[in-house]
């Protein structure tokens, strides 16, 4: 199984609302780890290994994502922000390295 990272930059105004996200995703298109990254620093951590015996609590099949990644984030994967009133979305590819530091909480 091959892994890809990648990181989500939303910018917007809430406060309770990730500024980024960092992904871990299969071949398969599943979220495998998660990382938001808020505004004053703060981060909230998930993986799919955090569901074991409560699998059913996971929004998709074995992934903390309810649809293929790949196919939820196609625009953004062919190098377009995607702009939803005030919002906007950026999808960059990071090095397993960027998603472990961030793991880590030292980046």
């Amino acid at each position: 199984m091959s892994l890809s990272y990648f990181r989500c930059d939303w910018a917007h105004e809430s406060a309770e609302e990730p500024v980024s996200i960092f992904y871990e995703v299969d071949d398969e298109g599943r979220v495998l780890r998660l990382i938001d990254v808020f505004r004053d620093g703060s981060r909230e951590r998930d993986a799919v290994a955090n569901y074991v015996g409560r699998e059913h609590e996971l929004p998709g099949v074995d992934s903390l994502s309810e649809d293929d990644f790949h196919d939820s984030v196609e625009a953004l994967l062919d190098d377009e922000d995607v702009i939803e009133g005030e919002d906007r979305l950026s999808l960059t590819p990071v090095e397993a390295s960027v998603f472990e530091a961030a793991w880590r909480l030292d980046a």
